[in-house]
């Protein structure tokens, strides 16, 4: 008999959608968006379409793995058991263990994703990163500015008059952000694209206008100043809102039209206009891209961009905000995992840009053992040369994954992870949509094939572990919930296929109570200050090439997968774009194969000559695996100023032509 589920999307993805999967002996016959869904309503993009087939491709790991001179052969669970749970203990013996490195990433979005580091907080305490491959900087300035980084519900877009789209491609990263600009758009709303790359949302709409990276404070800045020496700021909602408005004024008084054209490469009246527009704009809104904080000065820009909303009154309103993340119900959902850390007494971090100079250095005590799920770090960690070096010597490593990825390789024992379709589970994401997804399991497991969630259960089982707080799955997910149950009166089996959201976060900062110290917008903050980074938001000078490596590399996202995941079965060559006055220079012509080099390798690429990027920039796309040739091995691991961030954008290459052999 056929039957119909409701199945989040399980990917790190901004808009979180949901399917409708129609199951059939076992099989599901049929995947389609949730109509009634508040934010994806029946739209699912490319990446989602694809994970049945994912779930049913015939190079998918179905059973435990152990490697053995070398090779991978089929082990038991049993067998896996013993071997991990006396390599655990004896490395706790020995060495502490703190000599256990946990790494977990978000591959897999649910609730149920936080099993492994719950497990290792109760074992004692381990290494752990802490930082961001993705989005740091731009919360730690949020967080020093609003207290939280909280978005609009993203249906409000449609009220605003003007919206500032900001180092952010939604057309390829956010599909129903970009379908409600383009309904925005025929409604009479202005749409204007700031990006250093004509990308294919700034190619959709009113007007681009490009910027030389890592530039995009000093527009702000200079914005600002515009606004308030026409007397265009919001006296009233800076009087009552805003704190260091008179510091933050001296300051931005510096950008000059004239200094921010040199800088920005926009010119003088390009920023005048656009400053005009957005102040005397009725509605106003500005959605920044995580791609815009990947630069050592990644914090301040997002804060200098958070001081426009600021300045006009545009924060608290429909159709306003400085959208950046939406961390609506995060802050009510992993409680479970927060209180496992009273047995973490031995924990150590380090920053996650950086593993591969952790491993290089760390002693007292070295790290013996690596547990990676939910996550690739041999594709998308920095400093690939290093990394994959240094991950390789560790001498015990364990990787949860569907298939033999870089990561998964170099481990000596592989466990198969399950597939969001055979397993019921909660899903949310901070970044767009502030609904949380109530996942059913559509299908079962191949047969034998345990969870993650549950291989730690019986791991726990097997070494005598037992203050994990739960016994079962769903005795986590109640507990998991309950503090959002508690915050929206309800009870756990009212959830069954729901949507929840918060209602009274549509707007964010409606209530105009900030959760910083002062109750205020603080554009002058001694947090920050506390924190050893300027108290006012403030443009620090981009990187720059060298004479040997003068090409900034640009490593977005592509529309086809979320991150490395959907390079599975893609064996091509990446990439590089670069533009015809940067070909000319190089003397490359399109469609020739060149050698992108950087200054810790370098990488075989077929070269695209586009008019779309700007200058003295090399542009490729993400994800790629080593078997085609991975970006991340040209990429350095800089760290942004604020949110441990990993700022991959600046790194510089040249390009040469070769032969292709």
């Amino acid at each position: 008999m056929k039957k119909q589920v409701k199945v989040s999307c399980p990917m790190d993805c901004t808009d979180l959608c949901r399917f409708i999967a129609t199951v059939e002996n076992n099989r599901i016959i049929q995947l389609e968006g949730d109509p009634y869904h508040p934010v994806t309503k029946g739209f699912v993009c490319k990446k989602g379409k694809n994970l049945v087939q994912r779930m049913e491709h015939p190079d998918r790991i179905r059973h435990p793995l152990i490697k053995k001179n070398g090779q991978f052969i089929p082990a038991s669970y049993d067998q896996v058991f013993d071997r991990i749970a006396d390599t655990l203990l004896s490395i706790k013996q020995q060495f502490g263990t703190a000599a256990i490195l946990n790494y977990t990433s978000d591959g897999y979005g649910g609730v149920k994703n936080r099993i492994q580091t719950i497990f290792f907080n109760c074992f004692g305490g381990v290494t752990q990163p802490e930082g961001s491959l993705c989005w740091g900087a731009g919360i730690a300035a949020q967080q020093y500015d609003f207290g939280s980084p909280k978005g609009h519900f993203p249906d409000d877009v449609l009220t605003a008059d003007t919206v500032l789209v900001w180092g952010r491609n939604p057309k390829y990263t956010s599909i129903h952000l970009y379908t409600l600009l383009k309904q925005a758009q025929k409604r009479g709303s202005c749409i204007r694209v700031i990006d250093p790359v004509k990308t294919a949302t700034a190619k959709a709409f009113d007007d681009h206008i490009r910027i030389k990276p890592s530039t995009d404070g000093a527009l702000a800045l200079a914005m600002a100043n515009v606004i308030i020496e026409n007397d265009l700021h919001d006296r009233d909602f800076i009087e009552k809102y805003v704190l260091g408005f008179s510091r933050f004024k001296a300051y931005a008084a510096g950008f000059t039209l004239d200094r921010a054209e040199a800088i920005t490469g926009i010119s003088a009246a390009t920023i005048q206009d656009l400053a005009v527009r957005y102040a005397r704009a009725k509605t106003a809104a500005i959605y920044i891209g995580f791609g815009m904080q990947r630069y050592h000065n990644g914090g301040n820009t997002v804060r200098c961009i958070d001081a426009l909303g600021a300045i006009t009154g545009n924060i608290g309103k429909k159709g306003c905000g400085v959208n950046y993340a939406a961390k609506s119900l995060s802050p009510f959902l992993y409680d479970v995992e927060k209180k496992s850390e009273v047995y973490a007494t031995r924990k150590r971090v380090f920053t996650v840009g950086k593993l591969g100079d952790f491993l290089e250095e760390v002693h007292d005590p070295p790290i013996k053992a690596i547990f990676v799920s939910g996550g690739n770090p041999l594709t998308q960690s920095p400093d690939l040369e290093k990394t994959v070096k240094q991950f390789s010597r560790v001498e015990f490593k364990v990787v949860f994954d569907h298939f033999m990825t870089d990561t998964a390789r170099q481990a000596d024992i592989v466990i198969p992870a399950a597939f969001v379709f055979e397993q019921t589970d909660f899903f949310a994401t901070s970044m767009y949509s502030p609904v949380l997804n109530v996942s059913q399991k559509a299908v079962e497991p191949p047969e034998g094939m345990l969870s993650e969630f549950e291989f730690y259960l019986a791991l726990a089982q097997k070494i005598g572990l037992k203050n994990l707080g739960f016994k079962t799955s769903e005795a986590y997910l109640k507990k998991s919930v309950r503090p959002l149950m508690d915050k929206l009166d309800m009870n756990f089996d009212q959830l069954s296929d729901a949507c929840v959201r918060i209602e009274t976060d549509a707007i964010a900062w409606q209530d105009k109570v900030f959760a910083t110290r002062s109750g205020k917008i603080e554009l002058y903050s001694e947090k920050a200050l506390e924190d050893g980074l300027s108290p006012l938001p403030t443009f620090m000078e981009p990187y720059g090439g060298t004479h040997r490596f003068p090409l900034r590399l640009l490593t977005c996202h592509t529309i086809d997968s979320m991150h490395s995941q959907g390079f599975v079965f893609n064996d091509e060559l990446p990439v590089v774009y670069v533009n015809p006055k940067t070909a000319e220079r190089f003397a490359v012509q399109a469609d020739a194969y060149v050698v992108v080099i950087s200054g810790t390798a370098k990488l075989k690429t077929r070269l695209c000559v586009d008019d779309d990027i700007g200058d003295n920039i090399a542009f490729i796309y993400q994800g790629f695996w080593h078997k085609s040739g991975a970006v991340n091995y040209l990429t350095t691991s800089v760290i942004s100023d604020m949110g441990k961030q990993a700022a991959y954008y600046d790194s510089f290459c040249t390009i040469k032509k070769i032969k292709f052999e």
